[in-house]
């Protein structure tokens, strides 16, 4: 069952004029199909795209996708949240660091073996960013089925703003070219959680359709790549909301998750063939982990990670490897010198 138009908003999080628009509204029927065959104990849903008490997602083959009905919504963005949250933590050696962060971390490395004070602001979890330093990792995907054969691009570093800050901006479709310099525009086409304001500082209050705190959109976004002919076209789910205890994730303060996987308007993934101005890319997982942390003298910063698994038809592994690697550096730098202006 596709998503219909009795979304309620939460109780916490809106009014009841925006409970009534909820109410009033008919959600898109296009892009409402989501790829399911990685999630494992990490979603319940079956082939009718309702949420089941089983160990694993049912799914036929790792092809499948499975419909963004009322009941299935809550636990697909849980099981994103799950495996974003696992790639942004993992601290593990499946990682390979680009030269200079390689170099980075073996000199932090030996610093902290001699007993060394590292005098900059930096969290207590391993592998920290620190400084004006950007760290960024690749990585084969752990996870079998559609898209393991791209590798998936990790990113770190240091934002001088508040962790609600920066995750205001990420969220926010209208600015989304102050920083990325190869956006031409991303719009948000449903709103699956709140209309009119942000959610994703409600920590407390679930939606009563979708079990989930937060916020939850579908958008739409085109970018336009050197060397490209075409804009790229992403239609995407994305979900953000601020951790908690139970997350179990290594924080200095407030945090929040936001993450992305593409949608699709049939169940066979691909478009519904209305648009030949642009080439539709696919994004397997986009994740933010966005950590506050506090300086010596009280300054609030945060630290910024981001995944980012895409999967390019017609691009070489090794080319959009390395196209990634410069992507994602660029990113932590772009959305941090926005806020040093």
């Amino acid at each position: 069952m596709l998503l219909e138009a009795s979304l309620d908003a939460c109780d916490s999080c809106c009014t009841m004029e925006d409970e009534k628009r909820y109410s009033r509204a008919v959600l898109h029927r296009t892009a409402s199909f989501i790829r399911a065959h990685d999630f494992g104990a990490a979603a319940t849903i079956n082939d009718n795209g309702d949420e089941q008490r089983t160990d694993n997602v049912v799914c036929r083959s790792d092809k499948e996708l499975v419909s963004l009905g009322e009941n299935s919504s809550g636990a697909v963005m849980n099981a994103l949240v799950t495996i974003g949250l696992q790639e942004a933590t993992d601290e593990s050696s499946r990682w390979s660091g680009t030269s200079s962060t390689d170099k980075l971390l073996k000199k932090r490395a030996k610093q902290l073996k001699k007993g060394e004070k590292i005098n900059e602001i930096m969290g207590s979890w391993k592998n920290a960013a620190s400084g004006k330093d950007v760290f960024v990792w690749s990585s084969k995907c752990p996870r079998p089925g559609h898209g393991s054969d791209y590798p998936v691009v990790r990113s770190r570093g240091l934002i001088p703003a508040s962790a609600r800050d920066v995750v205001d901006l990420i969220q926010d479709s209208d600015r989304v070219m102050e920083y990325n310099k190869m956006s031409i525009g991303r719009k948000d086409q449903t709103s699956l959680t709140t209309t009119g304001q942000s959610s994703v500082h409600c920590s407390e209050t679930k939606c009563p359709k979708l079990g989930v705190v937060g916020e939850a959109k579908i958008m739409s976004s085109k970018s336009q790549p050197p060397l490209t002919r075409k804009p790229l076209e992403f239609k995407t789910l994305f979900y953000a909301r601020q951790l908690h205890g139970e997350d179990d994730v290594e924080t200095d303060g407030v945090a929040y998750i936001t993450v992305g996987r593409s949608v699709w308007e049939t169940d066979e993934g691909t478009t519904d063939g209305s648009d030949n101005s642009t080439t539709r890319c696919e994004i397997m997982l986009s994740v933010n982990l966005v950590r506050e942390i506090r300086t010596e003298n009280g300054e609030v910063w945060c630290e910024l990670t981001s995944i980012t698994h895409a999967v390019s038809p017609g691009v070489p592994v090794f080319v959009g490897k390395q196209l990634g690697l410069v992507a994602a550096e660029n990113y932590i730098k772009d959305i941090r010198a926005l806020f040093e202006k």
